[in-house]
């Protein structure tokens, strides 16, 4: 019962397991301590270990070289046993202590030319694992010292990664192979658009911009709607209410005007169509919060909050002006959203999809199609976007527009595109 705690546990937390790098550190040092400098190099200590039984023996073997004493699965048994006598204190049960387990380490082992990378592999999971926890465990209240350990811990990570080309080729392999498998980032339900940005990747910050009445509202519920068919979204509305929002999306699955809905003109065969897909947004793996006034530190402690409960595929925020932030420093302020949210995509893993306004100059000039320049108020947008779409519609600007009722949707921006 007590295992399969640990093992729900650690599944409802992304925990990353070393115990096999664990039992390879042990019989490695068994079977040849005078590695014992290749695993020290890697900060490796007795605390990082996820069987802190195993960590005891580390410890044990760690004195035992330091007092230049021969490590083998005797003389450490031996050497347990006379600590236990002199210190008066049992460390761990006898089963860890025992020769035929001691030995089985050793065989088991089958040798000591990557006992470095295992010993990063433990010491790296239990900082992963102990950001996971912190992420499991932040509120509002504690959200500032939490973000500042977990920032902390990740550059420990960065410290401890592997910077050389022969890794950095292996970590390109598997990245190759995980695209070729599971493809690359979540579909927008939109071919021609996926076609280009091959989906939304995790860890990306994708922002979704356009003038008012582009219909940028509608297309973010649009992709939420799809996405959430499959997988869980989280969408932040600043502006319109759950009931405004749900009332919108069913308007545009079903292609009829909310007009028509609110002033209760709908034809028999249009109350069954609405009525049909309103009952199956019910069934949408999406979460609407529509609390007006929010901070960047509120969304960054509620999505963390969210995604302990349940595991959030990617996050909408609409839009980035009308978060709360101080207006009269907003260049500076307006940054600093867009480089947390950066983070908080990253600490997640999920793509999030920000819309934004743009500035009142696209009205003043004749050529109406946005640049990224007319992004309001912040270059560090450009700076911080791992895609920036715009929203276009010319029959806004042109009555006689050939492209009446279509919006373009123009991709200025395309890291990995």
């Amino acid at each position: 019962m007590e295992q399969t705690k640990q093992t729900l546990y650690r599944e409802l937390n992304n925990l990353t397991d070393s115990s096999d790098s664990e039992k390879a550190v042990i019989g490695g040092l068994l079977l040849d301590s005078s590695c014992i400098d290749e695993v020290a190099g890697s900060g490796l200590s007795a605390s990082d270990f996820s069987n802190k039984h195993l960590g005891i023996l580390y410890q044990h073997i760690l004195d035992m070289i330091d007092k230049n004493e021969p490590v083998d699965p005797l003389t450490l048994r031996h050497w347990i046993k006379e600590w236990g006598l002199k210190n008066k204190e049992q460390r761990f049960t006898t089963e860890y202590n025992n020769f035929p387990f001691l030995a089985g380490l050793m065989e088991e082992c089958i040798g000591t030319e990557n006992i470095s990378v295992y010993a990063k592999h433990i010491r790296n999971c239990r900082i992963k694992n102990e950001i996971e926890q912190l992420k499991f465990k932040i509120e509002y209240d504690n959200y500032q010292e939490t973000v500042d350990t977990i920032h902390s811990l990740e550059s420990d990570l960065l410290n401890q990664a592997d910077d050389s080309m022969k890794s950095i080729v292996s970590k390109t392999i598997d990245y190759i192979e995980d695209v070729n498998q599971h493809g690359t980032g979540l579909s927008s339900g939109f071919m021609s658009l996926d076609a280009l940005t091959n989906g939304f990747r995790p860890g990306s910050l994708n922002v979704l911009a356009g003038r008012p009445a582009m219909g940028k509202s509608t297309l973010a519920l649009n992709i939420a709607s799809f996405i959430a068919n499959t997988k869980n979204v989280v969408f932040y509305s600043l502006e319109m209410s759950q009931v405004q929002l749900t009332m919108k999306m069913v308007s545009s699955e079903t292609e009829i005007p909310l007009s028509v809905v609110e002033k209760g003109e709908l034809k028999p065969d249009q109350n069954e169509k609405f009525y049909t897909s309103l009952a199956k947004c019910g069934d949408k793996n999406m979460t609407i919060i529509d609390k007006s006034g929010l901070t960047i530190d509120n969304i960054f402690s509620m999505s963390k909050k969210l995604n302990s409960e349940r595991k959030i595929d990617i996050i909408l925020i609409d839009y980035l002006q009308i978060m709360k932030y101080n207006k009269g420093n907003e260049v500076s302020e307006l940054g600093n959203i867009t480089r947390e949210l950066k983070h908080l995509a990253r600490v997640l893993e999920i793509p999030i999809i920000l819309l934004s306004q743009l500035s009142r100059g696209v009205e003043s000039r004749e050529n109406k199609r946005p640049f990224m320049s007319d992004l309001r108020s912040s270059g560090e947008i450009e700076q911080d976007a791992d895609t920036i779409m715009f929203v276009y519609r010319d029959d806004y600007y042109h009555d006689d527009s050939p492209d009446r009722g279509l919006a373009e949707l123009i991709v200025a921006k395309n890291r990995m595109g």
